[in-house]
Order: structure tokens, then sequence, then C-alpha cells
């Protein structure tokens, strides 16, 4: 790309924008955030004082067509990613969209066909991916210190007395899937690849919502894999691989985690890798690297993670009969 510096443009200004925001405060001067985007003009001015953001905008497509952006950030709602995200892969401005990027795989894949063409990077804000406790965990996996990998545990479930009322809404791809389910199924993914053979059970509620779901994922290997995730329990988040020589564990809120456990032979050991800030941070500084280098993908966060998640999602809705604005024609009926 060759610049000094990255314009980044913030697309919505709710929690999730915030964080992020506050994060690339972490890293060096040339990432600066130039414009954000909402839908109401008061909500943009107001995230535009809290960060010293210089441009603001009750439209997205007004901070696509402003020319002051070089990356957009998209912390949207679910089922806005896919129209954002399209807009500024059009336009030529690269984009860094919340997971899930979409909510299907055939969306995903369009997206990442976009970018091709356009030669503008894509990715999806999967920050577990860049998380440098994690990035040790699957170097430690892959060095063979447990052996070959033969059993992977995961959950990611909570429980608030009042849940976000977007959590609720099949119209914005609420339930516990979506926000919650994709953790343990790329955590899974990482370690074992795609399985060969997924089942699923869900519990639903009266408007279709999924409260509670667990997966069965097997693989030709031999190994296997047990996942839930729901809104109805405060589960321990953890994540583990399991082989003949031993085991590894990510703690409670494993995506984002301190520190990991390695236990063989040998003993328990707690592994501690500095990290500091929220985390967004470590997912900004990845695309930025690939933005200087031309690329139209992350290698920290590749396509073809993104869209095989995607595929193994909407076969776990499937089977657990989660429906979609949408569904009938990107799911095939």
């Amino acid at each position: 790309m060759g610049v000094d510096r990255v314009r980044w443009g913030i697309v919505a200004t709710g929690n999730i924008s915030t964080s992020f925001t506050r994060d690339l405060k972490l890293l060096p001067d040339d990432a600066v955030v130039t414009a954000v985007a909402s839908r109401s003009q008061d909500n943009a001015d107001r995230f535009a004082a809290e960060f010293g953001i210089e441009h603001a905008y009750d439209d997205y497509r007004r901070l696509l067509d402003s020319g002051t952006v070089d990356v957009i950030y998209i912390g949207t709602p679910h089922p806005q990613h896919y129209a954002v995200a399209r807009a500024a892969l059009q336009a030529g401005i690269a984009v860094l969209c919340e997971k899930p990027v979409t909510l299907t795989a055939k969306q995903a894949r369009d997206l990442v066909a976009v970018a091709a063409e356009h030669r503008t990077l894509f990715a999806e804000a999967m920050w577990m991916r860049t998380n440098p406790v994690v990035q040790a965990f699957f170097a430690d996996l892959a060095s063979g210190v447990i052996g070959e990998p033969q059993q992977v545990v995961a959950d990611f479930a909570f429980h608030k007395p009042a849940l976000p009322a977007r959590l609720l809404d099949p119209a914005l791809g609420g339930g516990s899937l979506m926000d919650g389910g994709i953790y343990p199924m790329t955590f899974t993914f990482m370690a074992l690849g795609r399985p060969a053979e997924v089942k699923a059970v869900g519990a639903l509620n009266e408007d279709g919502v999924d409260l509670n779901v667990a997966m069965a994922w097997r693989y030709d290997s031999g190994a296997v894999a047990a996942l839930t995730c729901g809104l109805r329990s405060q589960n321990p988040w953890t994540a583990s691989v399991s082989g003949p020589e031993g085991s590894l564990l990510l703690p409670h809120r494993f995506h984002h985690p301190e520190y990991y456990v390695r236990s063989t032979a040998a003993g328990q050991e707690r592994i501690d890798v500095p990290v500091h800030g929220l985390g967004y941070h470590y997912e900004a500084g990845d695309v930025m690297r690939a933005l200087r280098d031309g690329l139209v993908e992350v290698p920290s966060l590749p396509h073809a993670g993104t869209i095989e998640v995607l595929e193994l999602l909407d076969e776990t809705r499937r089977q657990i009969g989660v429906r979609y604005p949408g569904d009938d024609e990107d799911l095939g009926g």
C-alpha cells in the first residue's frame, strides 16, 4: 500500500465498536480513526467526540464516498454485515468485519469473490485467531507435545437476566450459535480441521431462536469433538485439546485468555503469554500489515476458515431448525 498511516473508518457505534476503537489507540501512531458512521447523526457525533474523530456521518455510504478512509471496521448487527462489506469492497476500501462476517456461507463466498475481483483486502474479525495466547497454544499443539489430537471439548454459554434484544430476534440473526457457538466451532476447526460428520441438537424458543445447542463432530482420523453454546446457563467457557500424551487447556473466556495449561506426564504447567489491552488491536495490526503488503487476505484470518466455519453453521442451523430471513435462497430452500 505504501502509506505511512492507515486511516480507519468505524461503521456502527455500539459496544463492540467502542472496544475496538479504544484498542486501536494501543497501536503505533500509524493507525488513525478518521471517520465514523451510525444510523443517527447524534450517535455518530457523540462517538466522534469521544474518540477525537474528524468526520461523522449518519449513513455508511456517506463514509464510503467521503475519501477519508483506507479500511473500515464493521460492528453492526449481523444481518447488515453483508451489504456494508460488499459496498466497501466494490469501492476499493478494505474491510474488517465482525464475526460472523455474514449469516450464510453463500454470502461469505460472494464477499471473498468481490474482494478478489477488486483486489481489496477482506477479513472476518475473529479476534480469537490473533490472540497471542491462542497462537502460542496452537503452536504448542502443532509441536506434537500431546501427540495426535483425539478429543476437543469447548463451550461458550452464558446467561443474563435481561439479554440484549438482538440476541432473541431472528431477524437480527439472534440466538446462541452466531454470538457464542462460532467460538468453539472456530477453535475446533483450528485444532482438527473440518469434520467428516456433524450432529447437532438444539432447544429453540417460540420464535425459533436457539437457546441451547450441543454439537458432536467426528473425524476420519478417529478424533471427536463436543461443543456447546447457549443463552440459559453460565458455563465454564473453556476449551481443550487432548491426545495420548496429555492435554492443552484454555481457561475461562478461552476466546481471549491470558494463559493456557499444558498437562503431560511431566506434570501440569501454566504457560503465561504477555498480552495487553482488550485484544482487538491484534487483529487490527494484522490487517494493517496485510494492507501494506498489498494482500486481499490476512494470513491469520484466512478466507477458507471463515467460509468453512459458516458452512458448518449453516448445517448446524439446518439440523436444529433455525432459520433467518433469506435462508430459502441462501440455503437452497
